[in-house]
């Protein structure tokens, strides 16, 4: 018989398999182990020795850290906030009544470092999101178990006041420029001031600066000493701004300082000047176009009869503006009936029988906001509305009540129609 040779066959080509298992001895049999993928930040904390200079190069590329390098770089000085400070001091002490460009030039310094405190707040909350997911892909369960709590934990870092001395100082500084005798309070410094106490997320002074804003003493310009002019807190340019008044009520909201919201609901929404603002800027054209309806009814009605043969003129004339003129007068009482009727957008606080329609569209806006607390301070889930308890949701609704409005009315909550 012959001998068949038989030799060792050469070893099979295998697929990459990680640093760790090429030391693994070469008599036992090789696990399919190279399907497997191992996380790199696992073999570089058990093998350092081992980890490549590609991984080396790519941590110092990642993300996060590229972001704190961007979130370092965008750092509020203190120097810049003692700057500014310093020019607000000079304003204050100063024996002239300081310049409304001056004023507003030291506001829009502090939103520009307060929109800075508040980009580096939200890099840092991103950092925090994202070494959140990176930790989850290791241990999805320890995720699901604390996602709860650190939605929890985002909601009250979006609602709470900005922890820093900083935020303290800028908030100081406008606040105390807008509060000193000599400073006219004017629109611009009105919204600059608003916008840097909601960046800041601090409401406890806009009930006092909008009071401020309608009854404060105007300075005298050039006056050497510094005369004082009467104010005039009915007049429309003593009315707070719709817009800078919703985002000082929706910091307060947020909040949950009940108090707080509705002295500032008392300080801009119920405030006389604001209610001849609104008549001004918004029926101020309506009214004017009926009261020039007569005269355009009747120059329609003279050219009407002219072009007629049928009757005399005079005869013709009188027709036609009367007809003209009922078909005016009809069609615009219904719009105003329509305007200030309107209660589609009501949904808890409603207006009390009795009101007259000219009271319910002038304080719209009035309801609107404690319709907006309501909805906050109140049950979420329409069939558990009217169950609230409690000795604020009982002050919101004796407030409510005084104001001519109603809380739930039984006939237009839900299942109760």
């Amino acid at each position: 018989m012959k001998r068949i040779s038989l030799r060792a066959q050469g070893p099979k080509p295998r697929g990459p398999v990680c640093q760790l298992c090429q030391f693994s001895t070469s008599g036992s049999r090789t696990l399919p182990i190279a399907r497997l993928s191992t996380p790199a930040s696992r073999l570089s904390n058990s093998n350092p020795p081992l980890q490549s200079r590609h991984s080396i190069q790519s941590s110092f590329s990642s993300p996060v850290l590229l972001t704190r390098r961007y979130a370092s770089k965008h750092s509020t000085p203190d120097s810049t906030i003692q700057q500014v400070a310093e020019e607000a001091s000079a304003l204050q002490t100063s024996d002239q009544v300081p310049s409304n460009e001056a004023v507003v030039e030291v506001l829009a310094k502090c939103q520009k470092i307060a929109e800075a405190l508040v980009s580096r707040e939200n890099d840092g909350a991103s950092l925090n999101d994202e070494g959140n997911a990176i930790s989850s892909l290791l241990d999805m369960e320890e995720k699901k178990r604390a996602s709860a709590p650190a939605e929890k934990r985002t909601h009250q870092a979006r609602t709470a006041k900005l922890d820093s001395p900083h935020a303290d100082s800028i908030s100081r500084i406008a606040n105390d420029l807008l509060t000193d005798k000599k400073v006219f309070i004017s629109p611009e410094a009105l919204e600059h001031y608003t916008k840097i106490q909601t960046l800041l997320r601090r409401a406890e002074h806009f009930p006092e600066i909008f009071n401020l804003y309608a009854n404060k003493p105007v300075p005298e310009a050039n006056s050497s000493p510094i005369k004082y002019l009467k104010p005039k807190p009915k007049s429309i340019n003593s009315a707070v701004p719709s817009e800078l008044a919703t985002m000082a009520l929706d910091v307060a909201i947020a909040q949950k300082n009940l108090p707080l919201v509705l002295a500032i609901i008392d300080n801009t929404f119920c405030a006389p000047a604001f209610h001849r603002a609104k008549v001004f800027r918004k029926a101020g054209i309506p009214l004017a176009g009926l009261a020039s309806a007569p005269l355009a009814c009747y120059a329609a009605a003279t050219w009407a009869a002219s072009v007629q043969n049928t009757m005399d003129p005079s005869t013709a004339t009188g027709i036609a503006f009367a007809a003209s003129l009922a078909y005016v007068g009809g069609t615009s009482s219904m719009g105003i009936l329509a305007i200030t009727s309107a209660n589609d957008q009501m949904e808890r606080v409603t207006w009390l029988p009795g009101v007259p329609l000219r009271h319910r569209w002038l304080r719209e806006e009035e309801r609107a906001a404690l319709d907006k607390v309501a909805c906050t301070w109140g049950f979420k889930d329409p069939y558990m509305r009217g169950e609230e308890v409690g000795e604020e949701w009982e002050s919101l609704r004796e407030f409510i009540g005084m104001r001519g409005m109603i809380l739930d009315k039984t006939e237009l909550m839900a299942g109760m129609e």
